[in-house]
């Protein structure tokens, strides 16, 4: 019996919405394998956009040793809306 891989993504309810944060692993994870364009192509108003942004952040912050990604979420599921940011360490 094998056991997955610890992951450290973190989802924290914030009024409104969630916030998730993606380790240095799952942000390179996110980079290499264009989970961003996968997400673009649901159908949801903010798919294309946030799938974009994804793929872009995740991008800039894989290629810092200890770079990672948060986005918060927030509305109701047919009007969503939030912030995304790379950042580095």
């Amino acid at each position: 019996m094998a056991a997955a891989p610890a992951s450290a993504l973190g989802v924290t309810p914030v009024p409104g919405g969630v916030q998730v944060d993606l380790n240095h692993a799952e942000t390179q994870w996110v980079s290499q394998n264009g989970v961003g364009v996968r997400t673009a192509g649901l159908p949801h108003p903010s798919a294309a956009s946030f799938g974009q942004t994804l793929d872009s952040v995740a991008e800039v912050a894989a290629g810092y040793p200890q770079g990672w990604v948060s986005f918060t979420v927030f509305g109701p599921l047919d009007s969503l809306n939030g912030t995304m940011v790379a950042y580095k360490e």
